[in-house]
């Protein structure tokens, strides 16, 4: 079993998602090949959150551009929350266009102190 099927059932053994939330997501994996993309080299939307000003991130989270798109809407709102939470207000919309686009770039880049929040497509 691959890796993006693994995290997809923890989500659900953790009671993150449903049922029906885990098995949309094992569905568009398997359509969008973006477990082999990976693996091939394709492109990722990358988080990296860093605290304390630690040069190794405490948050990394690559995933395949393919599941991201799918991925999008079920998380949207936690970031939102989370990031507003901390004085930020991010543009998520801006996020899902550059999914949509597939660019290699960054966007986001939040510093505060010492703590990071990077996330960017390559």
């Amino acid at each position: 079993m691959n890796e993006e099927k693994i995290r997809i059932l923890k989500l659900l053994e953790d009671k993150k998602i449903s049922s029906t939330e885990a098995m949309a997501l094992l569905e568009a994996l398997e359509k969008s090949g973006a477990g082999a993309g990976a693996a091939r080299g394709g492109k990722v939307l990358r988080i990296r959150v860093y605290e304390d000003g630690s040069a190794e991130p405490k948050v990394n989270v690559s995933v395949p551009l393919g599941w991201a798109k799918f991925m999008a809407p079920f998380i949207e709102g936690k970031i939102r929350s989370k990031l507003a939470d901390k004085g930020y207000d991010v543009d998520l919309a801006k996020l899902q266009e550059a999914i949509e686009a597939q660019e290699p770039m960054k966007i986001v880049d939040v510093q505060d102190g010492g703590d990071k929040v990077e996330i960017y497509i390559e």
